[in-house]
């Protein structure tokens, strides 16, 4: 049977290590691990070769090797050994490397070998782009443009790199590969790293974004060729080997793990595609049903030791062979994605979180959920007219609280926890004690339809509600109840959605109209001043303010959610990726996070700093009417027209 070969085109300066890179790989899995595959190359000149660079990276007496000046065509063919040391060959991966040189020079003794060059790119199955650790770390410690080498990173490395990964197809990994992070590792993460490239290098960001986009696999791997306290950097910039240290790299296998997953993927989906079996692929049915049946069974932790073993005792045959190394791969990316969970920068994450718990007492849809400010209890409120508290860590139900009359409850709690606040079909607001029930005041009712939201201030005195009867209404709360002092009645739609500043200047309120409203608060002369109308494509069902003010977030019917900056009140960027329209939106304290649901059944999970999705959430059968963070960043709730909630771990 011929075996899969996938192409790997290596991208990167002279000295950003690729060559070191390929040399320790090769003798880190050049014999069987204890996982029982490994890789052998092709021809007895390269083995020589990776081998005598190797030497020189181990030995103290000489200096580092020289780096690629030649192409350089490597297969390594990826075997795994049974039980009975028994070989079978799974895959080929063939290292495409160039010198450095082609990249940065404008003059060059053969001028075939860059055009071959670029014509090898767009062919191949991943890239590896490897952004130079030590030119990466001068940029992180001074951000100075005038460091030559930053400026090197800066208008050479990345915009050349950029420029080919630009030619890629949609299919293809793009990895960038942040090398000799042993001198990183401690002082900066991956989302700190990422930030910075995207600020100083408008080609890194605009290539990155095109491609998350459409939806391509990018990702920021960091490797080291020899590991931690095996060479110091000198105030020169060099690297000094340590007399007596033995090299110990890490996450070198990362790439290549990568490599093999996304490539069984895309090539499962052409096979269930087209109507032409791909035979090879089809051979997998009897293996396991899905590549995502196996992360899945990852995910919840049920593919452990024991599972691992019994997979290398039933290799007998390619198939066997290619469904042993698939696990093994999986645990090795699953580790690594909860090390660094934010290393997927687009494309289809493999190890989406699954829900904590399920909660599933309410016997209607989930209208609202919210946290105490501790963020150890969750509320929520349903059309089944009850309000119910929920225990976070256990996911066990505290205690119902309200029985409303009418249906469509929604429900919000006071900042310190003592007041519940709610509004029903029968279009009343009102307040009760949130440990016994007891009902305070008289209900408000001012509004002819029913309530689609409300807002308290942090003081308790003034409520906003907005309703179905397009209007939004500003209610002076009183010791026996409320008074409406203001009624703003410019929307010409049901008014879906309202949404308050945090220092309590802007209201914004949206709906059926396409339009969103932009309100001076507080109120001056007995008038409010609205400023501005931002229009969309579709009605709004959802707004929400960071934290800090700054940026305004809505949720439209187009299936994009918006994303406003509150100075200028321009657009900063579309967020695109649901087949839905957007029914919730909620932002994390820290306004790092943006989650949100759709009539899709999802929830997308976004970088906001970066605008990047970041995972995708899935379990529910119905709707996601309403998301809630808790105030630590950490927790998500999720509630459905499915009649369930889930609490989401989003660290």
């Amino acid at each position: 049977m011929d075996i899969k070969n996938y192409n790997i085109i290596t991208l990167g300066p002279s000295g950003a290590g690729k060559t070191v890179f390929l040399a320790s790989l090769f003798r880190q899995l050049s014999t069987p691990t204890s996982e029982r595959f490994f890789l052998e190359v092709s021809g007895d000149k390269h083995r020589k070769e990776l081998n005598d660079i190797y030497l020189k990276i181990i030995d103290k007496d000489q200096d580092w090797p020289s780096g690629t000046r030649d192409v350089t065509r490597r297969t390594f063919t990826c075997r795994v050994n049974n039980s009975a040391i028994e070989k079978f060959s799974v895959c080929q991966f063939t290292y495409i490397d160039y010198g450095g040189g082609l990249l940065t020079e404008t003059k060059l003794p053969n001028e075939y070998d860059v055009i071959h060059f670029e014509e090898e790119v767009p062919n191949a199955h991943a890239v590896l782009a490897m952004i130079d650790g030590l030119k990466l770390l001068k940029l992180m410690q001074g951000k100075d443009l005038d460091n030559e080498a930053v400026r090197q990173l800066l208008l050479k490395d990345l915009p050349n790199m950029m420029q080919l990964i630009n030619k890629c197809k949609r299919d293809t990994s793009v990895h960038f590969i942040i090398s000799k992070w042993d001198l990183l590792e401690g002082n900066y993460n991956l989302s700190e790293i990422e930030e910075c490239l995207r600020f100083f290098s408008p080609d890194f960001k605009n290539v990155v974004d095109s491609r998350i986009q459409a939806g391509c696999p990018v990702r920021l791997i960091p490797v080291s060729s020899i590991g931690m306290d095996f060479a110091t950097l000198q105030d020169d910039g060099s690297m000094k080997k340590k007399p007596g240290a033995v090299p110990k790299p890490f996450q070198l296998e990362i790439p290549i793990a990568y490599v093999l997953i996304d490539g069984v993927k895309t090539d499962i989906k052409a096979s269930k595609a087209s109507s032409e079996k791909i035979p090879v692929w089809d051979l997998l049915k009897n293996s396991f049903p899905s590549l995502d049946s196996l992360i899945h069974q990852f995910v919840l932790n049920e593919l452990a030791h024991p599972y691992q073993e019994k997979s290398l005792q039933e290799v007998r045959d390619w198939e066997t062979a290619l469904k042993h190394l698939v696990i093994i791969f999986l645990k090795h990316l699953k580790d690594f994605e909860e090390r660094f969970p934010e290393a997927n920068l687009g494309g289809e994450v493999l190890f989406a979180p699954e829900p904590i718990h399920n909660l599933t007492k309410h016997e209607k849809v989930v209208c609202s959920v919210g946290f105490t400010s501790d963020g150890k209890t969750l509320f929520s409120s349903s059309d089944d007219r009850t309000v119910l508290f929920w225990d976070v860590a256990r996911g066990n139900l505290q205690k119902k609280i309200v029985q409303e009359k009418s249906g469509w409850v929604l429900a919000n709690i006071s900042q310190d926890n003592k007041l519940l606040f709610t509004a029903s079909a029968d279009k009343s607001i009102k307040v009760w004690d949130a440990n016994t029930g007891q009902r305070f005041i008289q209900a408000l009712k001012e509004h002819s339809e029913p309530i689609s939201g409300f807002v308290v201030s942090a003081d308790g005195g003034t409520l906003i509600s907005s309703s179905r009867d397009q209007t939004v209404k500003i209610w002076q709360l009183e010791t026996n109840g409320g008074r409406v002092i203001h009624s703003l009645s410019e929307h010409q739609g049901y008014v879906y959605a309202l949404a308050v500043s945090p220092n309590g200047q802007t209201l914004a309120t949206a709906g059926t109209d396409k339009k969103m409203l932009i309100w001076e608060l507080p109120i001056k002369n007995d008038k409010f001043l609205k400023f501005l109308a931002l229009k969309h494509p579709s009605f709004i069902k959802a707004l929400a303010f960071s934290s800090d003010g700054k940026m305004l977030v809505s949720g439209c019917g187009d299936q994009t959610i918006y994303v406003w900056d509150t100075k200028t009140w321009n657009l900063r960027y579309n967020l695109e990726g649901h087949t839905g329209a957007i029914w919730s939106l909620a932002i994390s304290a820290d306004n790092c996070t943006l989650a949100s649901g759709s009539n899709d059944l999802t929830i997308k999970v976004w970088n906001l700093s970066t605008g990047t999705l970041k995972t995708t959430l899935t379990g529910h059968t119905g709707i996601i009417t309403t998301l809630a963070f808790s105030s630590d960043n950490q927790t998500l709730a999720s509630g459905s027209d499915d009649k369930t909630i889930k609490i989401w771990r989003i660290v």
